[in-house]
């Protein structure tokens, strides 16, 4: 494996693991039933998007 994609998959897992972040403080974060339950799944989504991506290039 070459390691360009090795660092590839590295910032997308940093990515990922950025927008599972922003998802989790929105739901401890935002004080509307249905805000809460949006935030984690839009970013929930691009997250294990990413990771999945990352997993797919090792």
């Amino acid at each position: 494996m070459t390691v360009w994609l090795e660092h590839l998959a590295g910032v997308l897992i940093l990515v990922a693991s950025f927008f599972l972040l922003v998802g989790s403080i929105g739901l401890v974060r935002f004080p509307d039933f249905y805000m809460r339950l949006h935030a984690p799944t839009k970013a929930s989504t691009l997250g294990v998007g990413g990771v999945l991506l990352a997993s797919m290039l090792v």
